[in-house]
């Protein structure tokens, strides 16, 4: 592991192109061993405790610093013309960040980000990309009530099945999503809530990470929608009815956010103007860039960068047509 991050660190278009500007913001979904038997889009949103740990040591012993979110705001607002700061955030609200991230976040003293969608402690989030994994893995034929019929005998047509499947999954209106899968899987006995309880945080996890002053805990909405299949209001509930019940729980304001989903195809200029209004500190995309000084006049739009454990193996130009599931 130590030789792969050296040899990361040794390629200079990766420096150039991961490590410019003052900066880089890191997403994450989850801290987790890797799985065998599990499919690739699912696992590419992980990275393996041993990985992370690396990751920090070498980057330290490299002079990088490791910063939390607030301290980049203040760089921005302030005009700070730093350099090698690291920011961690988490997506979503994985029971791993707790139970595996944290640990190692705090024996070397690395702030982080969670973005929690309240959906998750609330138990009431449908992990539908993992229901459907573990359909596609216990089948060699999937049948759709749409009429669709999928082979996935091999590995490669699972995942080819898996892709296939969740783009129709995510062209359904999203407030009705469950309902709309329901039917589509109508020739299944799916418990859709059955991963939710044993993959996501709960409150009192929620609690005890916001007690510390390393962790901060910022908003992801209510449910996780696609932004662009809502109004505006939708999108104005979604968000503060989440910050709402997350204060409620911890006790502090909610000062930064971070877009579900969050390409170029899901978010734009009506939904940063729609933050803009909100007084947020700063929101994150999923757009892939490095943050430069430039950024303070477009805090509602930050890019990140998505840490996995292929980054950097090949040229950048071959990383950036990997196909990299965001959720």
């Amino acid at each position: 592991m130590k030789q792969f991050i050296l040899k990361l660190l040794s390629n200079n278009s990766f420096i150039n192109a991961y490590f410019s500007g003052i900066g880089t913001i890191f997403m994450l979904h989850r801290v987790y061993p890797f799985e065998d038997g599990k499919l690739l889009p699912n696992e590419n949103m992980k990275v393996s405790p041993l990985f992370l740990e690396r990751f920090i040591i070498e980057f330290k012993s490299l002079g990088y610093e490791f910063i939390s979110i607030n301290e980049l705001y203040e760089i921005l607002k302030n005009n700070r013309n730093v350099k090698k700061q690291i920011v961690f955030t988490l997506d979503d609200g994985y029971k791993d960040n707790y139970v595996i991230a944290y640990p190692i976040f705090k024996k070397y003293n690395i702030p982080f980000t969670i973005y929690l969608s309240t959906s998750f402690p609330e138990k009431s989030a449908v992990l539908w990309w993992y229901v459907l994994e573990e359909l596609i893995i216990k089948n060699h034929e999937i049948y759709l009530s749409n009429g669709n019929r999928y082979i996935c005998k091999t590995s490669q047509d699972k995942i080819k099945t898996f892709l296939q499947i969740r783009e129709t999954i995510m062209s359904f209106p999203q407030p009705n999503i469950q309902e709309k899968m329901t039917i589509l899987f109508s020739k299944y006995d799916i418990n859709w809530s059955k991963c939710c309880d044993e993959l996501t945080l709960n409150w009192e996890e929620i609690q005890e990470l916001s007690k510390d002053n390393l962790v901060t805990i910022a908003g992801h909405t209510k449910n996780h929608y696609m932004f662009k299949r809502l109004e505006e209001n939708e999108i104005f509930l979604e968000i503060v009815e989440a910050n709402n019940l997350i204060e409620s729980k911890i006790n502090k304001k909610i000062e930064h956010f971070s877009y579900p989903f969050g390409t170029r195809d899901e978010i734009g200029i009506r939904e940063f103007e729609i933050l803009k209004k909100m007084n947020f500190k700063t929101a994150t995309t999923t757009r892939n860039g490095n943050i430069f000084l430039q950024h303070k006049e477009h805090l509602e739009a930050l890019p990140r960068i998505m840490l996995t454990e292929n980054l950097g193996l090949s040229d950048i130009g071959k990383i950036r047509k990997k196909r990299i599931i965001v959720l």
